[in-house]
């Protein structure tokens, strides 16, 4: 049951949440969004930075909501926006980010690749809705969640961006790299396993290993298609 419904966040104008702890999670739909846009006008560049911009907006937003006191409601309208936010910018935006890459490739292998993109997209949906079921849970018991099952799909925001830069550090086949990734990737959002949150040197050993793909994609990965 959802105790506690005195909503200050809320506009008595509109429907939903506004508050600061909620805001960076719209900045995570937005990214995805404009970035798709980047995509498919062959900016590459930019549609990753956005796509790692959505991935710290993910990151953070969980953080900055610890800085208020929610209600039950708020904290539920936040699981679920926070999943609506996610299958835009990591479940859709990279398929679409992929087809800008691979779309002048063989007929055939294009044809595999949107195949792969529908899988993709149904793992993430199928993560994310079963994420909303567990954290749903944890909120009426009052616990606090100790460990990932399933790849987050978040974790797109960093592979991705490597997978780009070493391809083109590397001068690697970067349309079939980046497909084979999909289809790992999508295995690991629904295979049962536990993967314990990100904190302390493990965090610390995660920004590392981005850092360089951020700073490469930003000052020279500036291709257009």
């Amino acid at each position: 049951m959802l105790n506690n419904i005195n909503d200050s966040d809320k506009p008595k104008f509109l429907i939903g949440f506004y508050g600061f702890w909620v805001v960076i999670t719209y900045f995570n739909a937005i990214a995805g969004l404009i970035g798709m846009y980047f995509a498919l006008t062959g900016h590459i560049k930019y549609a990753l930075i956005c796509l790692m911009f959505a991935g710290l907006c993910d990151g953070i937003d969980g953080k900055v909501a610890s800085l208020k006191e929610r209600n039950d409601r708020e904290k539920s309208f936040g699981i679920q926006i926070d999943a609506f936010s996610d299958i835009i910018s990591f479940g859709i935006f990279p398929p679409v980010l992929g087809y800008a890459l691979i779309k002048y490739e063989d007929p055939v292998f294009v044809f595999v690749y949107l195949v792969i993109s529908v899988l993709f997209i149904l793992a993430a949906l199928i993560r994310l809705a079963y994420f909303n079921v567990i954290e749903t849970e944890h909120l009426n018991r009052k616990e606090r969640r100790t460990f990932f099952e399933g790849l987050p799909v978040t974790s797109v925001s960093i592979f991705l961006p490597i997978i780009y830069s070493l391809c083109c550090v590397l001068n690697l086949p970067l349309s079939y790299l980046y497909t084979i990734a999909l289809v790992i990737i999508a295995i690991l959002f629904v295979v049962r396993i536990k993967l314990p949150k990100p904190r302390g040197m493990a965090l610390v050993f995660l920004i590392l290993a981005a850092l360089p793909a951020a700073v490469y994609i930003i000052l020279f990965g500036g291709n257009q298609l």
